[in-house]
């Protein structure tokens, strides 16, 4: 295949191309989602297919040094690509557990720096995570068919990972003339300074999430109770986080089912319409961390009262609630 035969075909294969790599990207964002991942918050870049350049695929193809393809058209399989960009190296795992699972597609992993890393500990260099996806068979994408054979270049990286990258990848790894070993020496050590920051964040990340919040998982429990009592989703704001910092002393594993017993009583067989007709006027209501509240306003007010983090009005339409007034023993 000459450069015009190979342009050509690029150009008739494009729509296929990038229906495969928009497959992908829904296909994964999508488990993420199933997942309860908030994506405009768990990927620190919009993610897209993304088609390579006419004169990038033509230049890589037939002029690129080192690069010589028997057949070029085949052999090049980032034509296509998507890069998932994330905050800690936990999540690209999660990303590449849905790679690997997904039954939509065969996947040969290129390039991954944990096994680089294996091989060659001393090495520190531009880091991510490669994959090459192909159908496992033919498919139809908005009214496109997908033969077996069309690859999808996947990229996970952390956004330390991909600083590093925009910055050094095309000017080091790409460069068409020589770069100096002082220049390698320079980007190794921004690198390993990167990995260790990613590792800091991952250990600062366990750290700030551990306790016995998360270890009883109280507050996925709660939501759950509160969804079966009003049949409407919770929604934690950071007045609940203000809330069980202030009174973590009282969370271990009975909590949940010492509510569960509140709630059970029939004298409060009302607080579910409590809770639904004064969702819109108090914050407090649209969260699970409410249930919690009335569970301190019963068996422990006088500590509530005392440390109570927010205006006292915001507590008194719950304890009218409770009937208990929140000036009095």
């Amino acid at each position: 295949m000459n450069e015009a035969e190979f342009a050509d075909q690029w150009r008739r294969d494009k729509p296929v191309y990038e229906a495969w790599g928009n497959y992908v990207v829904e296909s994964i964002c999508h488990e993420l989602e199933q997942q309860g991942k908030n994506l405009n918050t768990f990927l620190k870049i919009p993610v897209s297919c993304r088609l390579k350049e006419d004169s990038s695929l033509l230049d890589k193809a037939f002029y690129r040094p080192g690069k010589k393809y028997s057949d070029p058209y085949s052999q090049i399989e980032d034509k296509a690509g998507a890069r998932f960009v994330v905050l800690l190296l936990e999540d690209i795992n999660t990303i590449c557990t849905i790679v690997q699972e997904h039954d939509a597609w065969e996947f040969d992993a290129c390039k991954h720096f944990d096994q680089e890393k294996k091989s060659d500990p001393l090495l520190f260099t531009y880091q991510s995570v490669h994959y090459i996806l192909r159908p496992k068979q033919e498919l139809k994408a908005n009214d496109i068919v997908i033969p077996i054979n069309i690859p999808c270049e996947l990229q996970i990286r952390t956004l330390l990972q991909h600083a590093h990258a925009e910055l050094t990848h095309d000017a080091i790894y790409k460069a068409k003339k020589t770069v100096q070993p002082e220049v390698h020496r320079t980007v190794a050590k921004c690198m390993a300074l990167i990995e260790t920051t990613d590792e800091f964040f991952v250990s600062a990340t366990k750290q700030l999430n551990h306790g016995p919040l998360q270890e009883y998982g109280v507050v996925e429990r709660l939501d759950g109770l509160y969804f079966s009592l009003t049949g409407i989703k919770s929604y934690t704001q950071k007045s609940s986080i203000v809330i069980w910092d202030e009174y973590d002393q009282f969370v271990d594993e009975n909590l949940v089912e010492n509510i569960e017993k509140l709630l059970a009583n029939p004298s409060y067989g009302f607080l579910a319409d409590a809770i639904k007709k004064k969702y819109s006027e108090n914050i407090f209501y649209q969260q699970s961390t409410v249930l919690f509240i009335y569970w301190m306003l019963k068996n422990k007010k006088r500590r509530l009262l005392e440390n109570w983090p927010f205006q006292r009005e915001l507590l008194e339409p719950l304890a009218v609630d409770m009937g208990v007034s929140t000036w009095s023993e």
